[in-house]
């Protein structure tokens, strides 16, 4: 049975639940219900309103799975290029070796880093030559000495002691500064114990 001899719109419109195929039995009110509802879902974009209707959203959706693509390759493109660039900048962290003063008789390779004339400089590659050169890129570098700023005013001349307070019954002494306030209590006691020396009989 050839599906395309159907004409599955005369039925939809007439209601027809069988029809008889150049004489063969009738085909049965399950197929026929499935074929109508095929034409109900896919309508020819040259039959009227709902033909364009069915065309202009098979066309949105068509180009909603084209973005969608695109979208999933360019984002997939920007993490491996993101996960490339972090490697890379890891890879140079770890190969980086502090090698102290730049010496014109050393050998440096690639990731070397040092130090010259108040700035320090990175290898940029294997035997990077003289420094500073091409083959070395520049770190950081000390600044020219700024302005100085206005100066400031005189300050207050640091308070002196002028009296102490003795405390003879606890051997402690107490310095009073010339601003009225009291120093940390000094406790003079060891210095006024008898020694072991002084204990033992002559």
């Amino acid at each position: 049975m050839d599906i395309g001899d159907l004409d599955v719109r005369q039925a939809l419109h007439a209601g027809e639940t069988e029809l008889a195929v150049d004489g063969v039995a009738p085909v049965r009110r399950a197929i026929i219900l499935n074929l109508i509802g095929i034409a109900r879902r896919f309508v020819l974009a040259s039959e009227g309103a709902d033909g364009w209707a069915n065309f202009v959203q098979h066309k949105i959706l068509e180009e909603r799975d084209y973005l969608t693509d695109l979208l999933t390759l360019v984002v997939a493109d920007l993490h491996r290029n993101i996960l490339g660039e972090v490697k890379a900048m890891l890879d140079q962290a770890l190969t980086t070796r502090i090698r102290g003063t730049f010496d014109a008789k050393a050998k440096y390779v690639g990731g070397d880093v040092v130090v010259l004339d108040g700035g320090s400089f990175i290898a940029r590659q294997d035997n990077p030559g003289s420094c500073p050169g091409v083959g070395w890129q520049l770190m950081a570098k000390q600044g020219q000495r700024g302005i100085a700023g206005p100066r400031g005013e005189r300050g207050k001349d640091a308070p002196v002691i002028e009296k102490w307070i003795v405390n003879r019954g606890d051997f402690t002494v107490t310095p009073v500064y010339s601003n009225g306030i009291f120093g940390p209590v000094l406790n003079l006691q060891e210095l006024f114990a008898p020694s072991q020396a002084d204990t033992v009989a002559p």
